[in-house]
């Protein structure tokens, strides 16, 4: 026996240092070979003859006056249906700049369900990424108060507009949960205690033949670009469907409402970000997407692949773009971005922590920029937002976050992020002069 386990102790250990062996010449060749184009600035995707863009911008008022002056621009009515299941996305995962401002989302509900004659429903939905003990992803700033972005009398959370429309025959919330747990679970994530959710799926993996709320995972269509001869980065397609708390109506992002129609509008923040340049219209879709589907999801089908967040890292964070644009082409895009700029973050001059601050959360990083930008073409209200709201107050503030965002500068990260979007999205008006302001 002791000479039978000395064998199998020793084969073991050879087939370790072998295995370990072949990952340390598997990196060095991956190294070597590594395709330069990955993390070099893409080439500027010609405009087609007939390509413009229609933005709509208000400025100056409260955040309710700003919606309303910009949704008259709109036309509200030309959106949404008489019967329409109306989905309204508003960003959560993080409070204070990074969190919708909370008067903005109880203005645009009640123009909805002020159109006359509508007969339809609102589903307010995000997700955080986070969950609560209770298993809701109605987590972070629905339940984190915030010190900025709320502007309601009385009110501190997102999780007051839940309260408010409690008893509401047509409008509801969802807090959409990851389908696979993550390694980051027991990162800090700015909240120590996990008071306001833990990062992460609750582990019931994607959606197979059974009827329930959850995600799909897509692995036939997933996005993918070669890195080097031996790596390919590949982020899975993946898309919520859930059921409306109100009517039990079943959604599915990808295949719509069962005889109605389905309208999409984005509410998005307006800031600057370390892996993109900025994060607006273009990147919010990570918030309808499942972060679990890839690295650092813990779910063995998912080895191999890259979540969104991490599809280029280290070298290309912009490349993010490309599974973005995938996801927009191939699941659903929204019908309508409203880019609700009422504070922005944006780095301050003199020294700045990353690893210990976050802009979208800090005062020092907080500027008001008090607009709304709305349109259907994320590329362009993005290169709008960029030029004509945050790049003057980095101006103002002598940010070194200007470099980021200077869309003059094809190599900002800015720049390579839309660049990229507009090259797998094949459109998008990131040229000034063919965007017109109304």
């Amino acid at each position: 026996m002791k000479r039978r386990n000395l064998l199998i102790g020793g084969a073991a250990a050879i087939g370790a240092g072998a295995f370990a062996f072949r990952r340390r010449i598997r990196g060095a060749v991956s190294k070597l070979t590594r395709d330069p184009g990955f993390s070099a600035t893409p080439a500027l995707l010609p405009h087609r003859a007939d390509e413009r863009s229609q933005v709509y911008v208000a400025s100056g008022a409260p955040p309710a006056g700003n919606i309303d002056a910009v949704l008259d621009k709109v036309d509200l009515a030309k959106v949404i249906g008489a019967d329409d299941v109306v989905l309204l996305k508003v960003s959560a995962q993080w409070w204070n700049q990074g969190m919708t401002n909370v008067a903005a989302a109880k203005r645009v509900i009640e123009r909805i369900i002020e159109l006359p004659g509508f007969r339809g429903e609102v589903v307010v939905f995000e997700n955080t990424h986070f969950r609560l003990p209770d298993g809701s992803g109605l987590a972070r700033a629905f339940t984190r108060p915030s010190e900025r972005n709320v502007d309601v009398p009385g009110w501190s959370t997102l999780g007051d507009l839940v309260r408010h429309h409690a008893h509401s025959e047509r409008v509801s919330f969802v807090g959409l949960v990851d389908a696979a747990t993550s390694e980051l679970a027991d990162d800090h994530w700015h909240d120590p205690a996990h008071v306001h959710g833990v990062y992460g799926g609750d582990g019931r993996g994607p959606i197979g033949d059974e009827s329930r709320d959850g995600y799909h995972w897509d692995f036939a269509r997933a996005f993918e670009r070669k890195r080097s001869w031996l790596d390919t980065s590949r982020t899975p397609l993946s898309w919520p469907v859930f059921r409306s708390p109100r009517t039990g109506t079943w959604i599915d992002l990808a295949n719509g409402v069962s005889g109605r129609k389905l309208t999409w509008i984005s509410m998005v923040t307006v800031n600057q970000h370390g892996s993109t340049g900025m994060t607006a219209c273009c990147k919010s879709a990570m918030g309808v997407v499942d972060m679990s589907c890839g690295r650092f999801g813990t779910d063995p089908r998912t080895d191999g692949y890259q979540s969104i967040h991490y599809f280029g890292n280290p070298d290309a964070t912009w490349r993010m773009a490309g599974p973005l644009a995938h996801f927009a082409n191939t699941v659903r895009k929204p019908d309508l971005y409203l880019a609700v700029a009422e504070w922005v973050a944006l780095q301050p001059a003199g020294p700045w922590d990353d690893d210990t601050r976050d802009l979208r959360l800090e005062a020092a990083s907080a500027q008001r920029a008090n607009t709304v930008v709305a349109g259907s073409d994320a590329v362009a209200v993005d290169a709008y937002c960029a030029t004509h709201v945050l790049a003057p107050i980095a101006d103002a503030i002598k940010s070194p976050g200007k470099a980021e965002i200077d869309l003059a500068n094809p190599d900002s990260k800015l720049s390579r992020f839309l660049r990229y979007y507009r090259e797998v999205a094949n459109g998008g008006v990131l040229d000034p002069a063919r965007i017109t302001v109304g």
